[in-house]
């Protein structure tokens, strides 16, 4: 952005302070702060969170990350080059220029054993003949057999280019490896953590019980919920009207209207009445705090 005006320009020619605007649907083109307007940011393939993230006012976002709903503008507070998306590139090219223990120990023999082995297929290729009797067309006939064999090339070219291909395939599939050494322990593990939602599990929330106050009939709240919730595309508004529709085999009614404050939840009205759902501080954080003696914050 230029005062009001919009160009299009490369990445390239961007530099530290310009505005640059970001559309619903479009790429962030580099590391930056919100500066007006307000969004939710897929962010799973820089940080694995599988929920899309609010991002407000003055927050950070990242190179290579979604911008789902809003537009917004951010001020480039990074170069190109020194953006997190691009160190995880940086990080995946160094990971193929380090080499695995298998790969130094060809290198240490390698040039010798194929050299020794181009010499003794050398001399196949005559002495039998001279000594053993054999006819020309037997004694280049098993030198070659000895040649494919002993394989040196196949010997020397059997572990790089395996690291290169399986660190290239995990990279493509978000999983990095920082070098062909850490590769090639795996086959040693005996047991590894994952901290991080969406590594085990699809990422998708699902929901696994419902609580409602004593007065209120179960099957008479999720349908009046999932009706709303409806409306929204958010994930876990999804989760909610998958569980009621598949789950409970409840019948949803059309909502009278309905209203998304991005970050915090829906406002809906719904045969006269009116429901907020979403976060505590947003549907009243001292009725949520009281309700089931604080279940809603555990």
């Amino acid at each position: 952005l230029i005062g009001d005006q919009e160009e299009i320009v490369s990445i390239s020619d961007l530099q530290i302070g310009d505005l640059l605007l970001v559309k619903p649907g479009e790429r962030v083109p580099s590391d930056g702060i919100v500066v007006s307007g307000q969004t939710t940011i897929d962010q799973a393939a820089i940080t694995g969170e599988s929920v899309p993230v609010l991002k407000q006012l003055d927050d950070e976002v990242f190179a290579g990350t979604v911008n789902v709903k809003g537009a917004i503008t951010i001020k480039m507070t990074k170069p190109s080059a020194e953006t997190l998306f691009q160190k995880i590139i940086q990080l995946v090219q160094t990971a193929q220029s380090e080499k695995s223990p298998s790969q130094l120990f060809i290198e240490r023999f390698e040039g010798t054993y194929v050299k020794i082995v181009l010499s003794v297929v050398a001399v196949m290729l005559f002495l039998p003949h001279y000594v053993l009797g054999w006819s020309w067309t037997e004694t280049f006939y098993r030198a070659m057999i000895l040649l494919v064999v002993a394989s040196p090339c196949a010997l020397v070219a059997s572990i790089t280019p395996a690291s290169l291909s399986a660190i290239s395939n995990g990279a493509k599939k978000g999983i990095l490896f920082k070098g062909g050494v850490h590769l090639e322990r795996l086959s040693h593990l005996s047991a590894i953590a994952f901290d991080k939602t969406g590594t085990l599990t699809k990422g998708k929330p699902e929901v696994t019980n419902v609580i409602v106050r004593s007065d209120m009939n179960e099957q008479e709240f999720l349908v009046k919920i999932a009706s709303i919730e409806r409306q929204s595309n958010h994930p876990l508004a999804q989760s909610i009207v998958e569980f009621v529709k598949n789950k409970q085999e409840l019948t949803l009614v059309q909502p009278d209207s309905l209203e998304d404050v991005p970050g915090y939840g829906v406002i809906g009205s719904l045969q006269g009445d009116t429901w907020k759902i979403g976060k505590a501080d947003f549907v009243g954080k001292e009725d949520a705090a009281e309700f089931e003696n604080g279940i809603s914050s555990t």
